[in-house]
């Protein structure tokens, strides 16, 4: 739910506040208000000041358009702290708001809430951006192997699931939710966070950890109706003429994703179990590469091309289109664990979403998914 705040000043009480007095601060409302969160106290960490700096040349090269930009750090060895970034007779100043205990969790709700909580209360606008940035592995939960993540990482053992992600969130509403993290434009996390943006941009496959391209991006997230084709586009470009050409992104309109449920719900309400298992995974194009063991994340339209009818496929197509609002997607994606590591493997086909894709082979994990929103309102 947006916040709201009407502001109003006595211009009475001036007579009573003598000049040593301390000032009083009222907040206004600007345009909009973004919080950029890195949950970077992992081997991310010294992508942080990287980032930052291209944030700050960002904002150099297009201003903040009169809105509020907060930023909050937890890297390796260094206390977390909760900055604003703010243009001011022509250079930026960095203003520490508050400085967090060095044994923070970063990966919790409960943390990420609190800062929330404070943002819109001392930085209160018409409408809202939040950018969530550190490791992430779409909605495969974080306790099945070391290496699964779901959402966020702070130290070896503590992440966020998406269910408690979701719920957290719940109670707020953004323009744009951004996962500058691997993996997170899938079915189930923009079906699960639906109600909380109105647009959801991120990558189905790996993102190098250089990350988004804060440099030119700054712009689009402060325009009066936030430009998020224009910030996925600068993402695309960016890596799509750099030295590692390899990126994949997509624009998710949330208000789309309920009619694209039901198309879904169509297809596989009467396929069984066995159905299920007897698509070809070998033949399906393969998002996810986290172990050589197996793997969990392939395309959607891929995946339904091979469970619905001729008619079913054009109604899920047009649904997909209308949720998919831009995508793009370079001849191969970057993908960090395979040996030898780095190995780019090809993207045939690319719909803009990732999807599990339930296996004979995973009972664990197929077990794990019935608890996503997406399974019970599409499978059941």
């Amino acid at each position: 739910m947006k916040a709201k705040y009407i502001v109003i000043f006595f211009l009475s009480l001036l007579s009573f506040v003598a000049c040593d007095k301390e000032e009083v601060v009222i907040p206004t409302t600007a345009p909009r208000t973004v919080l950029i969160y890195f949950a970077g106290d992992n081997s991310l960490s010294g992508y942080v000041s990287q980032n930052l700096r291209a944030i700050k040349e960002g904002i150099e090269r297009d201003g903040l358009n009169n809105g509020n930009l907060l930023i909050y750090t937890d890297k390796q060895n260094e206390a977390p702290q909760l900055f604003q970034l703010k243009v001011e007779a022509d250079t930026i100043r960095q203003i520490v708001l508050e400085t967090y205990d060095s044994n923070q969790n970063s990966a919790s709700t409960e943390t990420l809430t609190q800062i929330i909580d404070k943002v819109q209360k001392e930085y209160p606008a018409d409408s809202y951006g939040l950018v969530l940035w550190s490791h992430g592995t779409g909605w495969l939960p974080s306790d099945i192997y070391s290496y699964l993540r779901s959402f966020g990482q702070d130290g070896k053992n503590n992440f966020m699931e998406i269910n408690d992600l979701a719920s957290a969130l719940s109670k707020y509403h953004f323009d744009f939710i951004l996962f500058d993290a691997c993996y997170m434009s899938c079915a189930e996390v923009a079906y699960a966070f639906r109600e909380c943006a109105d647009y959801i941009i991120g990558s189905p496959t790996e993102i190098l950890a250089e990350g988004f391209p804060y440099q030119t991006i700054m712009g689009d997230m402060f325009k009066k109706d936030a430009d998020v084709v224009g910030i996925a586009t600068q993402f695309y470009e960016h890596y799509k003429n750099g030295i590692y050409p390899y990126a994949t992104i997509s624009v998710i309109k949330s208000s789309a994703l309920d009619e694209l449920a039901t198309i879904s719900r169509a297809i596989f309400k009467d396929k069984t179990e066995t159905d299920l298992f007897a698509v070809p995974v070998k033949d399906l194009q393969i998002m996810e590469y986290l172990t050589h063991n197996y793997h969990a994340l392939y395309d959607f339209d891929d995946y339904i091309s091979r469970l619905a009818t001729a008619e079913q496929y054009a109604k899920f197509k047009q649904a997909l289109d209308k949720v998919i609002t831009y995508k793009a997607a370079t001849p191969k994606s970057f993908y960090s664990y395979p040996y030898p590591s780095g190995t780019p493997l090809s993207i045939n086909k690319f719909s803009g979403l990732s999807i599990y894709v339930p296996q004979e082979a995973l009972p664990k994990l197929n077990e794990w998914y019935k608890d996503l929103e997406w399974y019970k309102d599409v499978y059941q």
